[in-house]
Parts: structure tokens; C-alpha cells; sequence
């Protein structure tokens, strides 16, 4: 997919125009294209955005999140880092729901196919505690197209954990990925995961992947939560678990 053809990508679904989707898909298909080289080097966003939140995890992995003013409201940007540098860039809207990421060692991306059968959502989670959702993404790449299936559920258990001084409200979740083609069930997922309630997102912790019978057991639990002001704030240089065998590409590449 080229970077123009990125920004024409039609995502469409009730009380939301191709032009309001249009402004962060291309926020980050600019990013795509730029290939990140400020980024991966610096903290430095787009213009009209402002970095919100950094954070340091186990596995060796670092995450940067920012808002743009030309989103619409509650959009939320992620930038997730390796030893190497820049690894994806994705957008979630205000029920940190996953609409789009850009992979930038293949050029591979990922969309939500609008509207979703069982939107996932926040808000539900933080209401009643639990959220099942079902939605279908879209995986292009170098020499293929698919459609993959997500279903799943998150739940609060009723524990929060306090990290680096912040308060966050721990969840377990189970989801498996389908083949929309076939119904071959490709890969599944649980463990624990925590929200950071007041920026309305999620931050992943320890997990158990299974696929083809194989097992993968990870640690990405946050270490260092840093917000604007604060010291180490937007360092996105992994520093944590650098020295382990973790691999925490396995998501990206378990169906490649």
C-alpha cells in the first residue's frame, strides 16, 4: 500500500464521516511513511500533537503515547519501541479501541473493519466490570490480504496495583484470533493486563500465547510511568529486560 493510497483507506461506521476518520488514519500513515526517523531517536510527535504519556516495560520494550488537536476527541497514538528503535505506530479511539497499526519492519498494517459486530469498550469495562467484544481486522502485508476475527473479553478482577506512583486497575482477559476464510482458529491469549483509568488506555503485563501448540510465556509489565514534566519523561530507549531472550515481537510475527 502506498502512503497515498494509506490516506484515501475508507474507514467507515455509524456517527463517523471518511473525513473525521481521515485525519488520524493519515496522522498515521505520515508517520509510516516518514519511516519514524524522529522517533526513533527522539520523543519528538508530529506538529499539532502533544506527547501524554511515556513508559519503560519488562521484555525490553518502550511506549510513547500522544493526542493531536486535528483527531477527533479521546484519539490516542502509540508509538512501541525495541532495542532497535521504532517498531509500530497504532491509533485507538476514545474506548481505546484498536483502528489502525503500521508495522515498520515490513510495511505490514492492520485495520478495523468499521463497524464492529461487539465493539470492545472501555467505558462498559469500567462500568460493569466486564467487556466481551468480537470485530474483525483487516491484515495487509508484502504477498498477502486477510481478514482475522477477535474475540475475547477483559475484566477487572477487583485488584489495583500501584507502579512507579501510579494507581493502575489490574484485568484479565482470554482472546483467540480466526481466519475469517477458514474459522482456523490461528493463535490465543490471556493474562493480565492493567488501565491507566484517567488516560483511558490499557498497559499490557504478563501473558500466555498459544499457537499450533506451542506455548510463548511473556513479561511486558510496566516499570516506569512518566508524564510531561516528570524525569525520564518521553525516554523511548528500552531499559528493562534488554539482557533476556523475551520476545516480544511474537504478536507481529505469529501469523506472518
Amino acid at each position: 500500500m502506498t502512503c497515498a493510497r494509506a490516506c484515501l483507506f475508507p474507514l467507515l461506521s455509524e456517527g463517523i464521516t471518511t473525513m473525521t476518520m481521515s485525519r488520524f488514519t493519515c496522522l498515521a500513515a505520515a508517520l509510516f511513511c516518514a519511516g519514524l526517523p524522529a522517533l526513533a531517536q527522539t520523543p519528538a510527535v508530529p506538529e499539532g500533537c502533544e506527547a501524554v504519556l511515556s513508559v519503560q516495560s519488562q521484555g525490553c520494550a518502550a511506549t510513547l503515547y500522544w493526542r493531536c488537536e486535528s483527531a477527533p476527541e479521546g484519539t490516542l497514538f502509540q508509538a512501541s519501541y525495541g532495542e532497535e528503535g521504532a517498531t509500530a505506530v497504532s491509533v485507538f479511539d476514545a474506548e481505546f479501541q484498536w483502528l489502525d497499526s503500521r508495522h515498520f519492519a515490513d510495511g505490514s498494517q492492520e485495520v478495523l473493519q468499521l463497524p464492529a459486530e461487539e465493539p470492545a469498550s472501555l467505558s462498559e469495562l469500567l462500568e460493569e466490570g466486564r467487556d466481551s467484544y468480537e470485530f474483525i481486522i483487516e491484515e495487509s502485508g508484502p504477498g498477502y490480504d486477510r481478514e482475522i476475527m477477535h474475540r475475547g473479553f477483559d475484566q477487572l478482577t477487583g485488584n489495583t496495583r500501584e507502579i512507579d506512583g501510579e494507581e493502575l486497575l489490574e484485568t484479565e482477559f482470554t482472546a483467540t484470533a480466526s481466519d475469517l476464510s477458514t474459522g482456523e482458529v490461528l493463535y490465543s491469549v490471556s493474562g493480565i493486563q492493567y488501565v491507566l483509568e484517567d488516560e483511558r488506555l490499557f498497559l499490557l503485563g504478563t501473558e500466555v500465547f498459544e499457537q499450533s501448540g506451542q506455548t510463548i510465556e511473556s513479561d511486558l509489565d510496566p516499570v516506569r510511568i512518566r508524564r510531561p514534566g516528570e524525569a525520564g519523561f518521553g525516554d523511548v530507549v528500552p531499559r528493562y529486560g534488554c539482557d533476556a531472550p523475551a520476545d516480544i515481537s511474537y504478536r507481529i510475527e505469529a501469523l506472518r
